[in-house]
């Protein structure tokens, strides 16, 4: 999301930047490809809770319960009977499904199988007793952060506050790039966000103590902040227009890449500290790849350093074969002047609830975005509930939704004038289709009921990434250029303090499984309908609206009265031979909304200068007949 928007747009002297660099072409395209492969790291680390911690499967986790006085020694029944945890039944069999209590009414069944004698308890004095467990022995070939750390039973609410501390970091690092990019170059801030990520994100896959491993998450999450903060400040400024639109909207196009490809990942590592270790190592390519990242011109000039900023500029030109001032250096510290002033006006981010723009409706964008990267965020991770066995396939199946609920977002912005309605109509009437997956019938959890589910989690996240390619383009328009700056920083931090707390959404499992999914589309419906509010306001004016097609007698008739006023007015004016007169009224064209409107206005301005000459000479014939 970006927090920084094109600074200079509004000087007084002309964009030399912008007329040197053009809107879009290969220098940009190297620069573009380059940071939108930074996404992808990202999106890795914010997902790989659901392949570090996945939910234990049915046997893998055995149960010992304190007060079970077997006669024979504890050790001698777990070696023999450890191929039984292996196997579905024989854990149901030997022990009820619950991981932390074991049951009485199962032990006295397995001790009777085990020894050939009853148990002294009767079944119904003892069937609905439990006998909390000692210890848990993990019997899984992969080792999660569940089994390192014993994350189960009263614990499991710590898995979620690995991603609450995550969350967190993301919120601090955004802060701390809007204040360090005041000093620090976005190019050499995007450095470091690299190196510290591998860094950092090695160390949160090497460290044995669950409270390390929390606090390296969160540094690491930093880390990630910084660089695609900093990254996405580049791509604002060398890129303008439609193609700026453009980059950012499929900007979150590679975020979904990356959560296609690291299924592909975790497939090759049984450990999750390996699995930390292989997406933080990747990283070392991108700081190679990082010498032909560009540096942000603007921010160059704004600093002072024209000479590296023309050397920029040159090489662009190259690239994009544009031509180039040959005053190009006395221009460059001339706008570098313009943009050291416009930084010493104080503004501050008070200015944005100034009265300018209706603090109702900031108030509402402030809660849509909290709550669109709410239901991403909880979409991703509860994906793991769907079950182990396809977390691999449902977390690629999101990935591609995402990918086309970027499309479909990126066309209501540039082919739609009221992309908020847009965008709220859809996320209300997916979030509404998701509340059927409560009549899909009560089965077991097998592969069909599981993609049944996920068809209800595609569709609210296809809706969910469309709105959020809206946000991240358009909130900007909301408020003056100056302020846009704060406002995204305060869009994003809020929704940012949301996801703080928003993982603790997972627990509610315990009391069924479609709570949170419910909870989710119903923020959705309350959200969507908030952008059709917003929607009264803010429309593309760039768009135009949409005319009634006409009926082809009505262009016929519409087409023969226009034609007939051009011709009129160009043989009283020009006196066009009749080749060129015919030529010229074929290749008349007029837009639809001129058919509809021809009888509510003059055709042209000839008309009008038509009609007053033919006034004028009828006022000279009135007077010469009354003299």
């Amino acid at each position: 999301m970006s927090t920084a928007e094109n600074q200079g747009q509004t000087s007084s002297n002309p964009d030399v930047v912008e007329q040197v660099n053009g809107s879009f072409g290969r220098w940009q395209l190297r620069t573009i490809l380059l940071i939108f492969l930074c996404k992808i790291p990202s999106a890795w680390f914010t997902v790989i809770i659901v392949y570090t911690a996945p939910f234990p499967w049915k046997g893998e986790l055995v149960c010992h319960p304190s007060d079970w006085n077997a006669s024979v020694s504890r050790v001698e029944p777990v070696s023999r009977n450890q191929q039984l945890w292996q196997d579905a039944r024989s854990t149901d069999r030997l022990f009820n499904v619950d991981v932390c209590n074991a049951y009485a009414q199962s032990l006295t069944r397995g001790f009777v199988r085990s020894h050939g004698s009853e148990w002294n308890a009767t079944e119904s004095e003892r069937s609905q007793s439990s006998l909390p467990c000692e210890h848990v022995e993990h019997t899984s070939d992969y080792k999660s952060l569940i089994t390192q750390f014993d994350l189960i039973c009263s614990r499991r609410v710590l898995v979620a506050m690995t991603q609450s501390f995550h969350a967190l970091g993301a919120l601090i690092g955004g802060l701390m790039a809007y204040s360090a990019l005041k000093i620090i170059s976005p190019r050499r801030l995007m450095l470091l966000g690299m190196i510290g990520q591998i860094f950092c994100g090695n160390l949160t896959g090497l460290v044995d103590t669950y409270q390390l491993h929390i606090y390296f998450r969160c540094l690491t999450s930093m880390f990630c902040a910084l660089m695609y903060t900093s990254g996405q400040f580049i791509l604002n400024d060398i890129t303008s227009g439609k193609a700026r639109i453009i980059v950012i909207t499929l900007s979150e196009l590679f975020w979904s890449i990356g959560l296609v490809l690291l299924p592909a990942i975790s497939i090759y590592f049984d450990n999750w500290s390996y699995l930390y270790v292989a997406i933080s190592s990747s990283l070392i390519v991108l700081v190679w790849l990082h010498r032909w990242i560009a540096d942000s011109p603007r921010w160059l000039l704004q600093h002072e350093r024209v000479e590296a900023a023309l050397r920029q500029l040159l090489e662009s030109a190259t690239y994009n074969n544009r031509k180039v001032p040959l005053t190009l250096d006395v221009q460059l510290t001339g706008y570098a002047k313009d943009l050291e002033l416009k930084a010493e006006q104080k503004r501050s981010y008070c200015q944005i609830w100034d009265g300018e723009t209706k603090r109702s409706q900031l108030i509402y964008i402030h809660c849509i975005w909290g709550a669109a990267m709410v239901i991403y965020t909880i979409s991703l991770l509860m994906i793991r509930n769907l079950g182990a066995e396809q977390v691999h396939v449902n977390t690629a199946a999101l990935g591609f939704a995402e990918m086309v609920g970027v499309f479909i977002g990126l066309y209501m912005i540039l082919y739609t004038r009221r992309h908020w309605r847009w965008a709220g109509n859809l996320m209300t009437i997916c979030s509404l289709i998701t509340y059927l997956i409560w009549l899909l019938p009560e089965t077991e959890r097998n592969s069909r009921r599981v993609g049944l589910e996920l068809v209800f989690w595609i569709i609210l996240k296809m809706a969910n990434s469309a709105t959020i390619a809206v946000l991240t383009t358009c909130t900007g328009e909301m408020v003056s250029t100056e302020k846009r700056v704060y406002l995204m920083l305060s869009v994003v931090g809020f929704s940012r303090t949301c996801l703080v707390f928003c993982p603790l959404l997972s627990c509610l499992t315990v009391i069924h499984p479609l709570v949170p999914i419910t909870i989710l589309s119903t923020v959705g419906t309350i959200y969507g309908l908030a952008l059709r509010r917003l929607n009264r306001y803010y429309w593309n004016t760039e768009q135009p609206p949409i005319s009634r097609v006409p009926t082809p007698n009505t262009y016929r008739r519409q087409s023969a009265i226009i034609l007939r006023r051009y011709s009129s007015t160009s043989s009283e004016i020009s006196g066009y031979s009749n080749e060129l007169l015919s030529n010229f009224e074929r290749n008349i064209a007029v837009s639809i909304a001129d058919i509809w409107h021809i009888n509510f206005h003059p055709a042209s301005e000839c008309e009008i200068e038509m009609e007053q000459h033919n006034g004028e000479e009828a006022l000279k014939t009135r007077s010469s007949e009354t003299i």
